[in-house]
């Protein structure tokens, strides 16, 4: 479901993983620093006082695809990395243009 969230920092625990605070957000703030009505059907971020996009696409698996030289074959042959299928979903915060 959309939405927007306001990111005040991360942590790193003992493992090493990342952990975000992340507060909710109105969209109605978030116009007010875009300088604009943002699209209600997409994700959105406060980060640094600037408004982000949530972008996501596909890519090959880095677990199955690519070999030692950095050059792979044209597709994954799948690994459980992901899940057999040789692909990989990737995402993303962007800043918005503003202009």
């Amino acid at each position: 479901m959309p939405g927007v969230i306001e990111r005040n920092g991360h942590s790193i625990d003992a493992k090493g993983f990342i952990h975000y605070d992340d507060r909710p957000f109105s969209f109605e703030d978030a116009d007010k620093i875009a300088g604009r009505r943002l699209d209600r059907r997409r994700n959105y971020a406060i980060i640094d006082g600037k408004v982000c996009e949530s972008v996501t696409w596909s890519t090959y698996c880095t677990g199955c695809c690519e070999r030692e030289d950095g050059y792979g074959p044209n597709r994954g042959i799948g690994c459980p990395e992901c899940g057999y299928t040789g692909r990989s979903r990737q995402s993303q915060w962007v800043p918005i243009n503003n202009t």
